[in-house]
């Protein structure tokens, strides 16, 4: 067992919970993170990050869109740029957002940045809908 942390600059989502495992996305891929890993510090990319509590049986999940993992002895910390729970996200809202991003993408010209900017918020909200169904009734 070790101690998770997640936050963003805006909010903290995540403080010092006792889990059994943790699995982020990593740069180079998934990594699944079990106590006495290893320490390390990886970037993440956008996508979902998965933790199974103390005792419990199910993962629960967050989306983050980039940041940084830091795995040392007794703790993995996550610092993300964005970072969403299951009950933040409406998932029509994602679908509309996706599909109009989509043809903004097909149809206008774009500049390099701003090209990325939309394709990585793509990635995200796919994240998010991803999570959504974990959502709690």
């Amino acid at each position: 067992m070790f101690k998770l942390t997640l936050v963003t600059p805006e909010k903290k989502l995540v403080m010092e919970q006792d889990v059994e495992s943790v699995i982020v996305p990593a740069f180079k891929g998934e990594l699944n993170i079990l106590s006495g890993h290893t320490p390390l510090i990886t970037t993440l990319e956008t996508g979902v990050v998965k933790w199974k509590e103390k005792g419990k049986e199910n993962y629960n999940y967050a989306v983050v869109s980039w940041g940084y993992c830091e795995i040392f002895p007794g703790g993995v910390d996550i610092l993300a740029d964005v970072a969403d729970l299951p009950a933040d996200v409406d998932a029509e809202e994602c679908k509309r957002f996706i599909s109009a991003s989509e043809k903004r993408l097909n149809t206008e010209v774009l500049d390099d940045d701003t090209f990325t900017d939309i394709s990585r918020e793509i990635v995200r909200k796919r994240a998010d809908i991803e999570i959504s169904k974990y959502k709690l009734n």
